[in-house]
């Protein structure tokens, strides 16, 4: 199988003018997280999608699925989000194994307050790590890169090495699953990003293009750029 996954567990870091999370925020008159789904549900090689949400909003997505037509779409499965990032990529294994039990299956992870992510993005995800059990989709670095001290730059890192790491984040069921389970509670709390947690293990991770356009929306600023890609670029 084939499993999407949407995380949009985050409740606490919400924009100065608005008292909802972030993935409830009108864009152009949906809410961030509905123009995410839509994307999700255009390709078609997905049996499931799993939403990751915290418990006290789930009836809140519910009503909005209904309000945009979504309720009736038997590939979502909405499940608990967890208290960390971490919490909710184990809750949502943990529903795809229970589900299926193929170790071979892959599972795409994606931000709920990225909604512009691509079909061309998400097919080669699926494909890429169905081949090498793990992917990132990663963007170059555009802008010089310091490490940096509390007073003076130490050290610029060669720039045509680095990229920026956005999402999907794609595995092979089975790698994640163990990754996770591997896992220490220290390493727990310095995780950052999924891809990281397989790299931990030693495992693989390959790279895939992503896409400029691919942004998450975690300020203001950011959701003014994305109002301006919705009605001034548009995206395919």
């Amino acid at each position: 199988m084939i499993f999407g996954a949407i995380l949009a567990g985050g409740i606490g870091k919400r924009m100065d003018k608005h008292n909802i999370p972030k993935q409830f925020i009108d864009l152009c008159g949906k809410p961030i997280i509905i123009h995410t789904i839509e994307r999700m549900l255009a390709v078609k090689e997905f049996d499931h999608i799993f939403i990751a949400i915290h418990s006290d909003y789930k009836d809140y997505l519910k009503n909005i699925l209904s309000q945009y037509g979504l309720d009736n779409k038997h590939e979502i499965i909405i499940i608990n989000g967890g208290r960390e990032r971490i919490d909710s990529v184990q809750n949502v294994v943990d529903a795809a194994y229970e589900l299926n039990k193929n170790l071979d299956d892959v599972i795409v992870l994606h931000d709920a307050v990225r909604p512009f992510i691509s079909k061309t993005v998400l097919i080669n995800s699926i494909a890429t790590a169905s081949k090498y059990g793990a992917c990132v989709a990663v963007i170059p670095v555009v802008d010089t890169i310091y490490f940096y001290n509390s007073e003076e730059i130490v050290d610029c890192p060669e720039r045509a090495k680095l990229c920026n790491g956005q999402a999907p984040d794609s595995f092979k069921l089975g790698i994640l699953k163990n990754s996770i389970e591997q896992l220490t509670e220290d390493e727990r709390k310095i995780i950052t990003g999924t891809a990281q947690i397989c790299r931990s293990k030693g495992y693989s991770v390959k790279t895939i293009p992503g896409d400029y356009q691919n942004i998450k929306i975690t300020t203001e600023n950011d959701l003014i750029f994305a109002e301006s890609i919705l009605k001034k670029r548009g995206f395919k």
